[in-house]
């Protein structure tokens, strides 16, 4: 595991490198809170209103960022992984560093947990919804209040839980669909 602790803590130090005015505003508007979830979510209900009566893809979306929110918090806990200025003084954040562990990352979670269930009951918004949750991830990342295995493992269990909601939420469309009267 060393290996992959001594690689996150160097690609965490080369953000450094590309740091720029304009890209850390952009990157601290897609760390907002109202990202990672709401706006995500808000897709796949927009997406609902042109397609279904019910709105299907926001609810499975919902469940999934949910879910995921609540996984990544007993995971934190379990873990327990210092974020990356606490473990390396000389690196610091360039927004203030929330107050849970680092691993997983509850953004990259959240966001990829909408975006898949959003992925898979709206193909037409796939990827406008996966582009949001990887740039979310990135940010955090760059913005040095997460290391990237932390960002990869949460982008993991958000897509796992996102696909389970949606792939739950089509079942439950079939099997609730009136029978077809044959022709």
């Amino acid at each position: 595991m060393a290996p992959f602790i001594d690689l996150d803590q160097d690609l965490v130090e080369a953000t450094q490198a590309i740091e720029h005015p304009l890209l850390t505003a952009v990157f601290v508007v897609l760390s907002a809170w109202w990202v990672k979830g709401p706006l995500l979510v808000g897709l796949g209900l927009w997406s609902d209103l042109w397609r279904r009566r019910l709105p299907m893809a926001f609810a499975a979306a919902a469940v999934a960022t949910g879910a995921a929110s609540l996984v990544v918090h007993w995971l934190k806990l379990a873990f327990d992984r210092d974020r990356p200025p606490v473990a390396d003084p000389d690196v610091g954040s360039l927004v203030a560093l929330p107050g849970n562990p680092s691993f997983p990352s509850g953004h990259s979670a959240t966001a990829f947990a909408a975006a898949t269930a959003v992925a898979i009951m709206c193909p037409r918004m796939r990827p406008w919804a996966l582009a949001i949750a990887a740039a979310v991830a990135l940010s955090r990342v760059y913005l040095r209040v997460h290391f990237p295995l932390d960002v990869l493992v949460g982008a993991a269990v958000g897509a796992g839980l996102g696909a389970l909601c949606a792939l739950a939420v089509m079942r439950l469309m079939r099997t609730s669909a009136p029978p077809a009267t044959p022709a």
